[in-house]
């Protein structure tokens, strides 16, 4: 199976070669920049301030904000530092705050960043508890701003289930589940979505798939197709666990929008860029419809080893014959 890797059409061969000659030429001017670099006018000043921008990028991360670092002024990172001139502690939500909100409370911007990360992730978070497993946080920061967390009840959870406050609940509260044919979305209650026609906007409506799931999604179904089970997602790699079970959940799948190859008529290029296609296989349909004149059905192809049952399986959905 190794010859899958080495194998290219002529257009790649040249893009191989040209791609090659440019690292070259590039790691050559690189091995000898110390030649030709200083005698480029005003190049020693351009690298002094490149280091010391680099130094007080480093310092930043160390959580220098504020010292005076080679020129660089305490004033310099005061509006983005997390000294405790700066601080400034009241009630916040984690979910909605922003990256000036959390730095203002004397959070450093590496903090910041995570939890903003999770956020666009489609993390959330549900009680005070949740803000202590930031990548990250300290114990004694989380003791620090635990008293000024405040995280309104949410309307909606992922099941569906309508939330009503502890001091609400009684034995008469009407718990509303969400119908199997609808869906719950950052936008609220929609139908399910049939994952060979949504687009890319609308799947990102999904709570936790952003747009580079999104576009991972409709690419390998363009590859394949069209998908045959929601199962196929989890043949994507990126995709969270809990983004791939709301996927699951909210997408139906109608296999009649699938688009078939004709393997009589495929060129080889064509059939070894499906994803379920090997090299080898593609070879095999190609010699056995010359020898055949054509191939009538599936099962021929069953009856050599390049093919497992699993193969034929999938494959189905996607030969015309």
């Amino acid at each position: 199976m190794w010859k899958d890797f080495f194998y290219f059409n002529k257009a790649e061969r040249r893009a191989i070669i040209a791609l090659t000659i440019l690292i070259v030429i590039i790691q050559s001017f690189i091995w000898t920049s110390d030649l030709w670099l200083p005698l480029i006018p005003g190049s020693r000043s351009i690298e002094s301030n490149i280091q010391k921008d680099m130094k007080a990028f480093q310092d930043s991360l160390s959580g220098t904000f504020g010292r005076n670092v080679d020129g660089y002024g305490a004033n310099h990172f005061s509006q983005y530092s997390g000294s405790e001139n700066t601080v400034r502690l009241s009630a916040f939500n984690p979910n909605t705050v922003d990256s000036a909100g959390l730095i203002s409370l004397g959070l450093s911007p590496y903090i910041a960043r995570n939890i903003l990360k999770y956020r666009r992730m489609g993390g959330a978070f549900r009680k005070v508890e949740d803000f202590a497993r930031i990548y990250g946080l300290e114990p004694k920061e989380y003791a620090r701003l635990k008293s000024y967390i405040q995280i309104p009840p949410q309307r909606n959870d992922f099941s569906g289930e309508r939330f009503v406050p502890n001091f609400e609940r009684s034995e008469n509260v009407e718990i509303k589940l969400a119908s199997p044919e609808n869906i719950l979305t950052n936008s609220g209650i929609q139908q399910r979505m049939d994952i060979n026609t949504v687009d890319t906007t609308t799947l990102q409506q999904i709570k936790g798939v952003g747009n580079i799931t999104a576009n991972r999604i409709t690419k390998y179904r363009n590859c394949l197709g069209g998908f045959y089970s929601v199962h196929q997602l989890e043949d994507i790699k990126g995709i969270y666990p809990d983004a791939l079970t709301r996927l699951q959940t909210f997408l139906k799948v109608d296999t009649s929008q699938i688009v078939k190859m004709n393997v009589n008529r495929a060129s080889l290029e064509k059939l070894r860029a499906h994803p379920y296609l090997s090299f080898y296989q593609a070879k095999v349909i190609v010699e056995l419809r010359k020898a055949r004149s054509g191939i009538r059905n599936i099962k021929e192809l069953s009856e050599f080893k390049e093919f497992t049952t699993d193969d034929i399986e999938r494959l189905k959905w996607y030969l015309a014959f």
